[in-house]
């Protein structure tokens, strides 16, 4: 049972998770990375693994990713998250 979840924000400032393969029911360990381009072209990736099912996964990696783009001046051109789990 493999399952993948990857957000990326679009030109307008949302987006929404989108999920691919089997949901795990139970937590599970997920490989998660938050990505996020400023203008200036610096990219910054933070990669992480948390324990969470799928439902409870999404709120965790957006307070994460809301919180990298609060750090960096909220300006970025490009974001996103993924995490996949086996």
């Amino acid at each position: 049972m493999a399952c993948t979840v990857t957000y990326i924000l679009n030109a307008a400032g949302g987006g929404r998770p989108i999920e691919r393969g089997s949901a795990p029911k139970r937590p599970t360990w997920w490989r998660a990375q938050a990505w996020l381009v400023l203008p200036s072209g610096e990219k910054f990736v933070h990669s992480t693994r948390v324990r969470e099912t799928a439902r409870t996964l999404i709120p965790v990696m957006d307070a994460l990713f809301q919180n990298m783009i609060a750090t960096h001046g909220n300006v970025v051109t490009s974001a996103g998250w993924s995490a996949s789990t086996h």
